[in-house]
């Protein structure tokens, strides 16, 4: 069982970086967050980050010396422990099975300004009926503290912190830590990839547009095109947004720019701006996360979902290496598969059914390729 519901919008045009989908453990409600973290099997941690702040960070229980994966979120102001009314919910949005826990150590970064543990009366009442578990206030903002970090080069170097600690730690084997990152943080993977690659062995890069946040919007529109009236109109004003932000308008015009996009190119029901229209649109854009990618000479694994419009420009990825003479990627591409794993489903009449969900299988493929 899970706790995904699966929204209308799911197939709209601006899903590029969707948020990070805990989902269902179990029907059990800890009393608090150590209770939490026994029930989950797993241990959390805090270093030092910039600034004296602490990065929090959780492991699946250590023990003897392992391989580490270091998962990296979507985009989404989404605390990593979740208790609901319904069930406590899982951290990662895959399976971690005792197979899985004895052969690696699984990693998760809190992102800056979010709690660590939430319940219902934490997060966004309207977006939780839709299975989206974002802390937001009433005005529908997250945390200032969030906003002001939700930046690639924060996410990126917090997590080269956290790689440096583990290094030191005597259940990691520090010559095998991988790093995955899907959505946005398949964008921050690239980056840490490429700023410490004497520390990264192998790379996974999950539905991430590699080309800018602007190129997935532009894609997603000619996809969805029949679906939406006035393209030109909504293209051109994509195109007066990125040439803004290339000719280095202040943050603060770019935020008037983007309050004034927001406005006409979405309908407020169906907002999916939360996390781009507070800060992080600069730093994800330039530079983009293919110029990332053709930096790491490690080996790295591309896996895309074929029916996710908004993420549709990464089947150029292979042809940018190949352009650059490198032959480090493997590519895990899957007919049908939408930006979070989820893949339609009809009955023998053709009626609509619930999607299927699909992580577990794309995480199962990730770990044999690591096996490799």
């Amino acid at each position: 069982m899970n706790s995904y519901k699966f929204p209308t919008t799911l197939c709209v045009l601006f899903c590029l970086l969707a948020c990070h989908l805990p989902r269902l453990q179990a029907q059990v409600h800890p009393a608090d967050y150590n209770a939490a973290l026994k029930l989950l099997k797993l241990k959390e941690f805090a270093i030092r980050g910039a600034k004296n702040d602490s990065i929090y960070f959780l492991a699946t229980l250590p023990d003897k010396k392992k391989k580490t994966i270091i998962f990296c979120q979507g985009s989404g102001p989404v605390p990593l422990v979740i208790n609901l009314k319904d069930g406590l919910c899982g951290v990662f949005p895959f399976r971690v099975d005792s197979a899985t826990r004895s052969e690696f150590n699984i990693v998760i970064i809190s992102k800056p300004g979010l709690k660590r543990y939430a319940t219902d009366t934490d997060l966004s009442p309207e977006l939780a009926k839709q299975g989206q578990y974002l802390q937001l206030d009433s005005t529908n903002r997250p945390p200032q503290k969030y906003t002001d970090n939700n930046k690639l080069y924060v996410l990126g170097d917090n997590s080269i912190k956290v790689i440096q600690f583990l290094k030191k730690q005597t259940w990691v084997d520090k010559d095998n830590i991988y790093i995955y990152g899907h959505s946005q943080g398949a964008i921050v993977a690239a980056y840490v990839a490429a700023k410490d690659p004497q520390d990264i062995k192998k790379v996974i890069y999950s539905q991430g547009n590699a080309y800018g946040v602007y190129a997935g919007y532009l894609s997603a529109m000619i996809y969805n095109q029949q679906a939406m009236p006035d393209v030109t109109k909504k293209m051109d004003s994509i195109y007066r947004i990125h040439t803004a932000l290339i000719n280095g308008t202040p943050d603060k015009e770019m935020a008037d720019l983007y309050q004034w996009k927001e406005a006409d190119l979405t309908d407020k029901k169906n907002n999916d701006f939360y996390d781009l229209c507070y800060g992080g649109w600069r730093s994800l854009e330039e530079p983009t996360a293919i110029e990332y990618l053709l930096k790491i000479n490690c080996p790295i694994l591309l896996v895309q979902g074929l029916n996710s419009p908004s993420d549709i420009d990464n089947k150029n990825i292979p042809l940018d290496f190949a352009r650059h003479r490198k032959h480090n990627l493997t590519t895990l591409f899957y007919p049908g598969y939408d930006h979070n794993f989820f893949k339609a489903v009809t009955d023998e009449k053709g009626n609509q059914m619930a999607p299927e969900f699909h992580w577990d299988d794309v995480f199962g493929d990730v770990k044999r390729w690591l096996d490799k």
